[in-house]
């Protein structure tokens, strides 16, 4: 007979902070603020989508001649999304486009290759620049690849993000995540802000674990910050089978649900596992 218990199996992943910084507790965030998180980490799963999809049609069209591209940009237009591929011309006043890919839908890409490259500056040298400031200041942890985004900020400023890269099918690199407000012209960082100290895997799991119990949500707890992160709703978007997941941040429990939406679900427990 199938056990119809739920469980729910945890993934702690922070676990070098100091046991004071994990449970001192804080006032919850606001409504207003966890749905700005819930929007960023929309974006940023949107960008990474279009970057993988992008970078595919790209590959498809260039084939072997396709190793040359040194960087791209994503960004999202009036009509869809469009990736562009290529670099900085030497001045630094032109983002040189080798190829572009272009999708309504954020999924489904056709590309274009420019020989020679065709020219652009505005947001194109911007982001390029903001990329290089922040690859410049990143340590990133030995022994991962990282993948970068670059998002417009409603002020002007740009955020630019550096993750683990998945590099395993069914395995999600989750921590290890760093997100820098540039300046509009690339070259300055206005705040350094880790998301995420270590580094771990949640895996694709079965929908039945151990002892019959079924997986519903995953757990992590929080102790760089006293809110979920950008990349906390970014990894419920990506990881499949889609789970919501539970933050545990400063001694306040929120819930992400399957779409990235965000609530405040109370104080957690003192001395309670997540």
């Amino acid at each position: 007979m199938t056990k119809t218990i739920l469980r729910v199996f945890f993934l702690t992943a922070w676990l070098e902070a100091a046991a004071a910084a994990a449970g001192a507790q804080q006032a919850p965030a606001t409504p207003d603020q966890l749905a700005a998180i819930t929007q960023r980490g929309r974006n940023l799963y949107a960008y990474d989508q279009a970057a993988w999809h992008g970078t595919d049609a790209v590959q498809k069209l260039l084939g072997s001649d396709s190793g040359g591209l040194q960087a791209y940009i994503a960004r999202k237009t009036a009509s869809g999304w469009e990736v562009d591929f290529g670099a900085l011309d030497a001045a630094g006043t032109s983002f040189l486009i080798r190829a572009q890919a272009h999708s309504t839908d954020g999924r489904h890409f056709t590309a274009q290759a420019f020989a020679p490259p065709h020219g652009e500056s505005g947001f194109l040298v911007g982001a390029a620049r903001a990329v290089a400031t922040a690859k410049e200041a990143f340590v990133p942890i030995e022994g991962y690849a990282y993948n970068v985004a670059v998002l417009p900020n409603g002020d002007g400023t740009l955020y630019v993000y550096l993750y683990p890269a998945q590099a395993k099918l069914n395995v999600y690199p989750v921590g290890g995540d760093t997100r820098y407000t540039i300046s509009a012209d690339g070259t300055t960082i206005l705040e350094t802000h880790r998301m995420h100290k270590n580094v771990l895997f949640a895996r694709t799991a079965s929908p039945i674990g151990p002892n019959g119990g079924r997986l519903v949500a995953n757990v992590f707890k929080e102790v760089l910050s006293d809110v979920p992160q950008d990349t906390d709703v970014f990894h419920v978007l990506a990881r499949e089978p889609h789970l919501p997941s539970v933050v545990v941040a400063r001694g306040q429990r929120y819930f992400i649900d399957v779409d990235g939406a965000i609530s405040y679900k109370g104080p957690a427990e003192p001395n309670a596992s997540p």
